[in-house]
């Protein structure tokens, strides 16, 4: 009896313990889960509230940007396309290196950018110096923004996105964005859509808020770079297939359409994805109108009325088939005085005015062109959309880097001295690059659709080619003259 009694209590002794054992591996099972543990790379993340990122996780880590200066890639310029909310919930830059974590806000100097650079967003735009500071970035309404800083220069950059379509291809052509309207916001996908466009055969890009670049610095001295440090606004590439534009390159090559007809266009983001972009046929497009591929100015009073003795072509206007325009010296007093035009050097198509002039426009007629009340260089322009013809003083203007702005403002503007023959300026430039263009109230294009370059002493005119070649000046004082009566230019250091 006292062996069966030991016995049952060295059995369940064993139990007990067997069940201790057993309890006691489970637990160090637990422990032992296969999850890995989270790893947070080195790099600099956004995360607040007022974004669907709320930690250190991969959706909200920046990258490596293109300084739009050189347009190659500047390690220590970061960037991030995110979806913030209006309001005080904001969110900060949380910079990680191994075990050491830092967070940043905005400095003393950050504010919103009031007057912001021409090739700026111009639709919500802040810059200042960041700093070690759990204060957060607010922004003032919800939407999709563009963040970007640089680690050596410690400054930040947000500006508000909203996409849009420029380009030759475009109905703003060069100038102006045709904008695609923001879908329903979200902080995890926003698209941004224009349900039909026309888009002609011709170059386009993809920019937003009407701006070309941001600004960090644009006097930094970094990595031999001497232009400063900008982050690209806008997207080029290439379209592969059909319907799909991939991938998208900040500051990349223009895209083109090989077919005029209406599309649907669409720019899509995705957090911790970023952007995707497709385009797709609706509708075949209006047929564009048929216009002359040159017209020529023929008369007495621009030289001859004899197309064996005259031969006076048209400047075409780059992506407008209707506009031609020149800058012609046109004489008063000479015998059977006036002038007409005709697409080519032969008479049955030739044509003039009819009526009288408003403001130097007249209407398209059958009449001669009348002289004008003095000799001189007067800027003609045929609108064969509008079927006028409008003959007024030159208006032309230098821009460029090296004259401070892309602006047509009056310091740049040309004299016009008939009695020397010459279109001249005098001016200050700094080291950058220059070129010219011509306006008129008719004349209605953008800048570069008119511009010219004065190229081994020639006026030479882009019409509808592509770029020019640039003209670089170094800083001084420069007389540039400008002879249209033979064509020649001279850009002559004082």
């Amino acid at each position: 009896m006292k062996t069966q009694i030991v016995n049952r209590l060295f059995r369940l002794t064993f139990l007990v313990l067997l069940g201790s054992m057993v309890m006691v591996s489970c637990n160090k099972d637990d422990d032992d889960d296969d999850t890995p543990p989270v790893v947070i790379l080195d790099g600099y993340y956004v995360t607040g509230a007022g974004t669907a990122v709320s930690s250190l996780v991969d959706n909200g880590l920046m990258s490596v940007a293109r300084n739009e200066v050189v347009q190659e890639d500047r390690a220590e310029l970061m960037e991030i396309y995110m979806a913030v909310k209006g309001g005080a919930d904001g969110f900060n830059i949380v910079m990680v290196s191994g075990s050491t974590q830092k967070t940043y806000g905005p400095g003393a100097d950050f504010a919103e950018v009031t007057e912001p650079h021409i090739d700026e967003p111009k639709l919500g735009l802040w810059r200042g110096a960041l700093a070690e500071t759990a204060d957060k970035f607010t922004v003032p309404e919800d939407g999709l923004y563009h963040i970007a800083f640089d680690s050596e220069l410690m400054i930040v950059v947000i500006a508000k996105v909203e996409w849009g379509l420029i380009g030759g291809a475009t109905p703003g052509g060069w100038g102006d964005n045709t904008v695609m309207p923001m879908g329903t916001f979200d902080l995890n996908t926003i698209t941004f859509e224009v349900a039909e466009v026309t888009m002609l055969e011709n170059d386009w890009k993809f920019r937003y808020s009407n701006g070309w670049k941001v600004i960090l610095d644009a006097d930094a001295d970094v990595g031999n770079v001497d232009a400063g440090v900008k982050v690209n606004s806008n997207f080029g590439g290439e379209i592969l297939g059909q319907f799909n534009v991939d991938p998208l390159v900040a500051g990349g090559e223009n895209f083109g359409f090989e077919t005029y007809a209406n599309y649907k266009m669409t720019m899509t983001w995705t957090l911790g994805a970023g952007h995707t972009a497709a385009f797709e046929y609706v509708s075949d497009a209006e047929p564009l109108p048929e216009y002359p591929d040159s017209l020529y100015m023929i008369g007495a009073s621009v030289g001859s009325w004899s197309w064996d003795e005259v031969d006076l072509p048209m400047n075409a206007t780059h992506s407008h088939p209707e506009l031609f325009w020149k800058i012609v010296w046109i004489e008063n007093g000479v015998a059977d005085a006036g002038f007409k035009f005709a697409p080519t050097e032969e008479w049955g198509l030739d044509f003039g005015k009819d009526g009288e002039p408003t403001n130097g426009v007249w209407a398209k007629g059958s009449e001669n062109m009348p002289e004008p009340a003095t000799s001189g260089y007067y800027m003609v322009v045929v609108d064969l959309e509008n079927e006028t013809i409008e003959v007024n003083a030159p208006t032309v203007y230098l821009i460029g880097d090296a004259t401070g702005t892309w602006d047509p403002v009056p310091e740049n503007l040309f004299n016009v001295d008939n009695a020397n023959e010459v279109v001249s300026l005098t001016k200050d430039l700094a080291d950058g690059n220059i070129l010219m263009f011509a306006t008129a109230s008719t004349l209605a294009c953008d800048w570069w659709q008119a511009e010219f370059m004065i190229l081994n002493d020639i006026i030479e005119y882009r019409s509808t080619g592509d770029d020019q070649e640039a003209v670089i000046v170094t800083a001084g004082n420069y007389t540039i003259n400008l002879k249209f009566i033979d064509e020649t230019g001279s850009i002559i250091a004082n």
